[in-house]
């Protein structure tokens, strides 16, 4: 687990021996089931959280349940409400594992002292969130311009490493698509 976490960081920054001894402290190992939550909305989020292995998907149920999947989170990759970590506020998502994880998670009082004791720490989580936001915007403006079938072929191009692992409801859900829909673009996309 430690290595997983080490080669993730050191692909942003590097860090000695002596500032990767003294991050590990900070961190502790969680493990979920599949279906557990890590989060639910409106409870407060306590972690930040690096997916060792697994995968989770984080969505919003709205006020006529339906959800919405905003992400999923894989392996060296990380999971969390940012907002309402940073804020101490109820979260407005849930994050459910879809298969069995195992995390790295740190609390923010331990990220705080992480950054006064690692200050390359800091530049690392700031460069995560700045990547998250970059992310994020670009999902939000092809959510908002692109048809159906082409934000599925994206989806499929942008994550092939978890498109077999993830329920078809999940995709549409995560696509803003009916799984019929989600249905009949694998169809014409199988040439049926």
């Amino acid at each position: 687990m430690q290595d997983a976490l080490r080669s993730h960081i050191e692909r942003k920054i590097p860090l000695t021996d002596e500032e990767f001894a003294a991050t590990m402290p900070f961190f502790h190992v969680r493990k979920l089931k599949r279906r557990q939550f890590l989060l639910q909305q409106g409870e407060v989020c306590r972690y930040e959280s690096f997916v060792v292995g697994g995968c989770l998907k984080s969505y919003h149920t709205d006020e006529r349940g339906d959800d919405h999947i905003l992400r999923f989170s894989v392996e060296d990759w990380w999971a969390g409400d940012l907002d309402s970590f940073l804020h101490h506020t109820p979260s407005t998502i849930s994050i459910e594992a879809l298969e069995p994880v195992t995390l790295l998670v740190i609390d923010q009082p331990g990220l705080e002292q992480l950054y006064r004791e690692v200050p390359k720490m800091e530049t690392f989580f700031r460069m995560l969130n700045e990547n998250a936001l970059i992310a994020t915007s670009r999902r939000v403006i092809a959510d908002l311009s692109l048809p159906a079938r082409e934000r599925y072929e994206r989806f499929l191009t942008t994550y092939p490493q978890i498109a077999q692992r993830i329920p078809l409801k999940d995709i549409a859900a995560f696509l803003g698509i009916t799984p019929v829909f989600l249905s009949r673009l694998r169809r014409e996309q199988a040439g049926f």
